[in-house]
């Protein structure tokens, strides 16, 4: 169906005949077309069962029954993952994980609490951040984009890794995902049990997907076959159950959210509209309802980009020294973010000028002074000054990479998720790295996990 259609439809007169004919509609005639679409694919059934049982057995090799949880997303895929799971390992009280990002189908809440009370068993844990709110994000760093989907982490994935270190601490886990190659061109991509440190999201975890090469036709299969119940938002005609607002949504899925959501979709419309207007879009409406939004990329009109930007300049009095400006006073939680180069020993520095020597973890040999500095072009600024070390430039790298965090954290909790020790927290009181859990592996100041060393160098980048 083309835009313009659903774009000009009156969707509170659709909701109304929805609404007048519901209570006429049955299952009657699709029940009896489904009994046949089973019976006719019972071999079908059967091998997608047995090798996905197979699959699963031995994916848990090696991991006790309390190290293997199940990703619950409320989505059909999820839901058989976690059905095909906890048979295959005969373990009803298997570990479930629902990341409830706020941004919710009103339909998947409720599934969420019909299929906890049909498996009393299960061990039922629920990831949320409720330090964020969406829309204020949204206001600071802009909507989400397709290429920009920083809600995801800050959301979903953030909040997930919360549940896995209160759960696990460091220690490593199985997690079964509902993830299928037929979904999208980066999840083809994917190996079928992954636990590279580049691949996986939460390093916690190697992931398994038992129906990697399922189609859809599988899924209900699976699911009409063997009586399952299921998230009604499929019932109103979505084929996909995630945010409703998600960039990566179809114009079909847009129309039947302002069908069934009617004042969420005109808040969230009125939103992007002003943000629009805020950047300078000419014809902010045509730039919503085209879906322009979606393909939005950097930060480009909004105040926040600033804060990406690393400005320094080379100091002359020092070798290999640099004064990075800083949005916010030197303190201690710029000092913390030291921890993975080394042991910090603020006692070693000259105290009169406040400064800080980080020393090398292996050898002990002062790698790092940090002090706060007065710079006529910054109102806030640290002198940080590399020493002993064969790779001055590769080390201040990695330093403009802390500066970057601590002038741009938004709390998106990227770097929880990235740590393998559970060392770093974000919390409303700051970012904290444990001094006494962290390994010194680098990977939070390392652009192969975390590109310009702060997701928002990606969001808020500008031209």
């Amino acid at each position: 169906m083309p835009n313009s259609i659903y774009q000009n439809s009156d969707t509170s007169v659709i909701a109304a005949c929805i609404e007048e004919h519901k209570a006429g509609n049955t299952y009657k005639a699709f029940d009896q077309h489904i009994a046949l679409f089973i019976k006719a694919n019972k071999r079908r059934l059967d091998f997608l069962k047995d090798e996905a049982g197979q699959f699963i057995t031995c994916a848990a090799k090696g991991f006790a029954p309390e190290q293997i949880v199940a990703s619950f997303s409320g989505g059909k895929d999820s839901t058989v993952t976690a059905d095909l799971a906890i048979k295959a390992l005969s373990n009803p009280s298997l570990v479930h994980i629902f990341g409830d990002t706020t941004l919710e189908f009103p339909a998947t809440m409720e599934y969420a609490k019909r299929y906890r009370d049909a498996h009393p068993e299960a061990i039922f844990q629920v990831a949320r951040n409720d330090d964020q709110d969406f829309y204020e994000v949204c206001d600071d760093i802009g909507p989400p984009a397709r290429m920009m989907r920083w809600c995801c982490s800050m959301f979903k994935t953030g909040p997930i890794t919360r549940i896995i270190n209160s759960l696990y601490g460091s220690e490593q886990i199985l997690t079964f995902y509902g993830i299928r190659k037929a979904e999208s061109v980066s999840r083809s991509k994917y190996n079928r049990i992954e636990d590279s440190a580049d691949a996986v999201k939460i390093k916690q975890q190697t992931v398994a997907s038992p129906i990697f090469f399922w189609k859809d036709i599988d899924i209900w299969l699976y699911i009409l076959a063997e009586q399952i119940d299921f998230n009604d938002a499929y019932r109103l005609g979505y084929d996909r159950v995630g945010c409703w607002c998600c960039p990566n949504n179809t114009p079909r899925a847009q129309f039947l959210s302002s069908i069934y959501m009617p004042e969420r979709s005109k808040a969230w419309r009125k939103f992007l509209v002003s943000f629009a207007e805020r950047i300078g879009k000419p014809d902010p409406e045509v730039y919503v309802d085209s879906g322009k939004w979606k393909a939005r990329q950097g930060g480009n009109g909004l105040a926040s980009a600033s804060d990406v930007k690393i400005r320094f300049t080379n100091c002359t009095a020092e070798d290999h020294a640099k004064i990075y400006r800083l949005v916010r006073p030197f303190d201690d939680e710029l000092i913390g973010m030291f921890v993975p180069f080394g042991r910090v020993a603020p006692e070693l520095g000259k105290k009169l000028l406040r400064e800080v020597i980080v020393l090398d973890n292996r050898t002990n040999v002062p790698i790092l002074s940090l002090q706060p500095f007065a710079q006529d072009s910054y109102d806030y600024a640290v002198k940080v000054r590399t020493m002993n070390v064969a790779d001055h430039d590769d080390l201040q790298r990695m330093v403009s990479y802390q500066i970057r965090k601590f002038n741009a954290c938004r709390k998106c909790l990227k770097c929880e998720s990235v740590c393998r020790a559970g060392a770093i927290s974000i919390s409303a009181i700051g970012y904290y790295i444990d001094p006494y859990k962290c390994i010194h592996c680098k990977a939070c100041v390392t652009a192969k996990y975390i590109d310009g060393g702060c997701t928002m160098d990606k969001y808020l980048r500008t031209k």
